[in-house]
């Protein structure tokens, strides 16, 4: 159930609360610590660098939709239990 509470909050606000949500992640060690910085840099930096570029209809739309289904993937494969070659 948890999986799919944190696959439906990336995926509905458009990847926007990717960041948060891997720093429970990360404070939790699940993932490391530069997980959210990533995330935080390509969710939240693309909107900002797209405005000041301006006339970025081109790139940051299909930037946010990658970072988007990246978030939602890696939010669905996080397992705590996960052992590698099972």
């Amino acid at each position: 159930m948890a999986k799919v509470i944190w696959v439906v909050v990336a995926v509905a606000s458009a990847g926007l609360m990717a960041p948060p949500l891997f720093f429970i992640a990360a404070k939790k060690p699940v993932v490391a610590m530069y997980v959210p910085a990533l995330y935080a840099v390509f969710a939240w930096g693309t909107p900002i660098v797209a405005s000041v570029v301006g006339n970025a209809k081109n790139w940051s739309g299909g930037v946010l939709v990658f970072a988007l289904i990246v978030a939602a993937v890696h939010a669905a494969i996080l397992d705590t239990d996960w052992k590698a070659g099972r």
